[in-house]
């Protein structure tokens, strides 16, 4: 049984229920500080998402990391319990319709079936249907085991738009946390305003979990390789958007697993939307169990 990673039974209770909640945690001198760092770091405006975890620049973004992370953690200590954090990165949502956040799952990084993995996603102004709030869809991250990784697709590709009647608005107000499993699935709408839209993003994981990366190469499409990483391993990535598809120069291998791509058909998709999940035995136990 995993350790309860919530202070409040009731709020770890609605978060392995729903799979996020939403609770206050910054005050406004704290959301003031990031607003202020998040706009001289990166003054240009912009018409798409970006993170500073896209940087390549490894000092810059670990000096960001460590700032909002000292912040984060006096206030996470009064919600949370069990965890540990794993790094931090602005994200700021351009405006235009460049700024949409397709729908996703965060990565697989820890045994799921024995640890917690978290997004700790707060605003740094208020998050609304007109620049592009928070969406999800509540009690997904118990629809499948599968493991999800940037080499490997979206488990419900081509089902996107039956997935977004699904999805469920979580508007927010700066210095107030949604707090994400990282299996459950979210989306954003584009930023319709001509302001971008600043938020805070910090990994957390169960205090005993070691993380892992996992890598599908299609050229070898019936194994999948297991790569033990460190609590930084997220803001290490040169050029960003490149190397997160090549085999991982991160880490050191753990093994390789034999792997079958998921095909989801119709009827299973439509079984587990409806009856809200599965009870198959996870891969993640063969992936963790070393």
């Amino acid at each position: 049984m995993k350790k309860a990673i919530f202070k409040d039974p009731r709020l770890q209770e609605q978060f392995d229920t729903d799979g996020f909640v939403k609770v206050t945690l910054l005050e406004n001198e704290d959301v003031a500080y990031l607003n202020t760092l998040c706009q001289s770091s990166f003054p240009d405006p912009t018409n798409h998402f970006f993170s500073s975890s896209y940087l390549n620049d490894f000092e810059k973004k670990m000096s960001m990391s460590n700032q909002i992370i000292t912040i984060v953690e006096k206030k996470a200590k009064t919600v949370f319990e069990n965890y540990r954090l794993i790094g931090a990165a602005f994200l700021i949502k351009g405006c235009g319709p460049n700024s949409e956040m397709p729908m996703h799952q965060d990565w697989t990084i820890v045994d799921e079936s024995q640890y917690y993995a978290i997004n700790v996603w707060i605003p740094l102004t208020h998050a609304n249907a007109t620049n592009g709030a928070l969406e999800v869809i509540r009690g997904s991250h118990l629809w499948n085991k599968a493991v999800r990784a940037p080499t490997l697709p979206f488990y419900y590709d081509g089902y996107q738009e039956q997935l977004k009647e699904k999805l469920t608005m979580v508007e927010a107000s700066p210095g107030e946390v949604i707090v994400l499993n990282q299996a459950i699935i979210h989306y954003s709408k584009p930023n319709n305003t001509n302001v971008p839209r600043p938020a805070i993003t910090t990994g957390m994981v169960s205090q005993d979990a070691k993380l892992k990366l996992h890598y599908w190469n299609k050229e070898q499409p019936k194994q999948l390789e297991v790569f033990d990483q460190q609590d930084d391993f997220l803001l290490k990535f040169e050029d960003f958007h490149s190397s997160i598809f090549e085999r991982p120069v991160l880490g050191k291998s753990a093994g390789i697993l034999p792997y079958d791509l998921p095909n989801l058909s119709e009827k299973e998709f439509h079984r587990l939307t409806r009856r809200g999940g599965t009870k198959r035995k996870s891969l993640l136990q063969r992936l963790f169990k070393n």
